[in-house]
């Protein structure tokens, strides 16, 4: 899920105009910005998985991706958000752990609690729906740019640009199909 993340990144800015969008959009990545240099240093390890859906397997992301790490992560980003005020700090740490929750229905049970639990949370939907997935995540996207389109109508602070920042989140979409998955 890339686009959803990214979706739901514009519901927050929806809801709280005066947090910069860049900076939403950087947080709810977060979590996978912090992944690529975790699997790059040994920290977490992933196998390519070519014929089980998503693709690859996530053997081991408890200091990216687990729920006790995935607060803390959001808490210390939204710290740097502090002197714009609480509301935007508060957006900006949810903008953060939104990657956690939307994360949940699709990854398989491979996010632990804390880093070492045994615990492992995950609903599985990539493999579950291989490409229906795909749909479910559509229909997020459709439903948070189409807030974001009613918001930024609403509101002239958006600037002119939410029908290409909304296009630019479906296109994401539509390349990370299954059937044309680039990334």
């Amino acid at each position: 899920m890339y686009a959803g993340h990214f979706a739901a990144g514009l519901v927050l800015r929806a809801k709280e105009p005066e947090a910069p969008l860049w900076g939403i959009l950087i947080g709810v990545g977060l979590l996978d910005l912090l992944f690529g240099p975790f699997v790059l240093l040994g920290i977490e390890h992933v196998s390519v998985t070519p014929d089980v859906s998503p693709g690859f397997s996530l053997d081991h992301i408890d200091w990216s991706h687990s729920l006790l790490m995935s607060v803390v992560w959001s808490s210390a980003y939204a710290v740097l958000f502090a002197r714009r005020g609480v509301r935007v700090a508060a957006v900006m740490g949810l903008a953060a752990f939104s990657h956690f929750l939307l994360d949940l229905p699709m990854h398989p049970p491979d996010m632990a609690l804390w880093p070492g639990s045994d615990v492992r949370l995950g609903l599985g939907l990539w493999q579950a729906l291989p490409h229906g997935w795909w749909f479910v995540e559509l229909a997020l996207v459709a439903a948070a740019g189409a807030y974001y389109l009613q918001a930024a109508r609403k509101n002239s602070d958006f600037g002119g640009r939410a029908g290409m920042v909304v296009g630019v989140v479906v296109l994401l979409h539509i390349v990370n199909s299954p059937w044309l998955s680039v990334f």
